[in-house]
């Protein structure tokens, strides 16, 4: 691969690092109040979360169709990009989750001074915590260092990204049910 080529993944994927970066810092819990006040907020973080995932699409199928395929460093590239989209995804569902939840709530405990039933509130509050992770994992997944030619023993011979528990993820925003 040439330096050229190399200068232009290494720059990609900064670009990537700040996209995924700024996204979860727009990830903030969601505050109690009306249902507006409280879904619009999340819902703005759905979006944001899809446009990073659309633009993961994009770069991957732009850079599939490129040379940059054809060498270990953009192999290890493409890698790297399907990780953090793989993780984007679970990031829209764990958020998905917290949506479902904050309109559980609303709709269930519509008048002021009635409790909010338990287990929405926990998926609120597990589902954003699963996806904050999630996406803190598309992050590890465009940071971590392409495969050099001396580190290549395959075409996917970078890091493995995402070593966590999926379990944590995949388990915790579905509260347990107890029968009395």
């Amino acid at each position: 691969m040439s330096a050229a080529d190399d200068a232009v993944v290494h720059t990609q994927l900064a670009t990537w690092r700040r996209r995924i970066q700024r996204t979860a810092a727009g990830l903030t819990p969601p505050q109690t109040g009306s249902a507006q006040s409280a879904l619009a907020p999340l819902l703005h973080q759905l979006v944001s979360v899809y446009n990073v995932a659309s633009g993961l699409i994009a770069e991957i199928l732009r850079s599939a169709d490129s040379p940059l395929a054809t060498t270990d460093t953009g192999r290890a590239y493409l890698h790297q990009l399907a990780t953090a989209l793989e993780h984007t995804n679970r990031t829209a569902a764990h958020l998905s989750t917290a949506v479902t939840g904050l309109a559980d709530i609303h709709r269930l405990a519509p008048r002021p001074g009635t409790a909010a039933p338990a287990e929405s509130s926990l998926n609120v509050m597990l589902g954003h915590a699963a996806a904050l992770r999630s996406l803190r994992r598309a992050l590890e997944a465009v940071t971590s260092p392409l495969a050099g030619p001396e580190q290549s023993s395959g075409p996917f011979s970078t890091p493995v990204v995402g070593k966590h528990s999926r379990a944590a993820d995949a388990g915790g925003i579905q509260p347990s049910r107890r029968r009395p």
